[in-house]
């Protein structure tokens, strides 16, 4: 089965034009879907790169958000959106209604069982009556049995953090967070991200039995710089990686 390569873009970053020139620019296969990041005020569980295309929500506007999805549409590139639970709690039924009137079927919410866990049941079940699948997201720290919960409770693919963050470098035994992961995870893609340093550290993870990688902020300078060809250089430099992990 063929690896998977993800790739997350916080919309509006570095802006809507040059996203959306990106996005068409991307050569046929080299990935396997986007992440679309939803701006955000408080993007606590993303390292400094990330949270500098966020920088004061980017103005980005959400009724912007459909040019974006009916190109990907059109690419035949699979969409997930990325969103802290901080930023839609007060407006979820509005937000839960865009997505939805986008055709946005998968969400990943970083914070959701970190810092808001008594809501997350509730939200979950929300989710499920807009059409919309809750994609888990773990890393090292997550107990053991709050992973089996929302592994039961979910039947989507799973995001599992390398790092409690994204952009740093602590430390990591690659391959016992791998091997954890899939000892708990069973008959679900588990997909890799936060903390994937280079192509060496996305080739251990499909050797050790991941199923994919999510890449971000390897490719924040370049999108910054609105220089197009470095990111997809980049980008091809996982792809092979991955593909090539024995």
């Amino acid at each position: 089965m063929k690896s998977r390569l993800l790739i997350y873009l916080t919309l509006g970053f570095p802006n809507d034009e040059f996203l959306e020139d990106f996005v068409r620019a991307l050569p046929d296969g080299i990935v396997d879907g986007l992440e679309l990041g939803l701006p955000s005020s408080d993007p606590r569980y993303d390292g400094p790169k990330i949270r500098s295309t966020h920088g004061e929500k980017n103005h980005f506007n959400l009724n912007q958000l459909n040019r974006i999805l009916l190109l990907c549409k059109e690419r035949k590139i699979q969409v997930n959106v990325l969103s802290y639970y901080s930023d839609i709690e007060n407006s979820e039924g509005t937000t839960l209604s865009m997505l939805s009137e986008h055709s946005v079927r998968e969400i990943i919410v970083p914070d959701l069982l970190i810092d808001y866990a008594e809501s997350a049941d509730a939200f979950i079940s929300r989710l499920k009556a807009n059409g919309i699948s809750y994609i888990p997201f773990f890393n090292a720290a997550t107990p053991d049995r709050i992973i089996v919960k929302y592994v039961n409770m979910t039947d989507s693919w799973i995001y599992y953090g390398l790092q409690p963050s994204t952009g740093i470098n602590v430390p990591v035994n690659i391959q016992e967070v791998v091997s954890r992961a899939t000892s708990i995870i069973r008959g679900r893609d588990i997909i890799f991200g936060f903390g994937i340093r280079n192509g060496a550290d996305a080739g251990e993870i499909i050797r050790a039995g991941g199923h994919g990688i999510a890449i971000g902020s390897a490719i924040v300078d370049d999108l910054s710089r609105h220089d197009k060809m470095a990111a997809i250089l980049k980008i091809s430099e996982y792809r092979e990686a991955i593909d090539s992990a024995i």
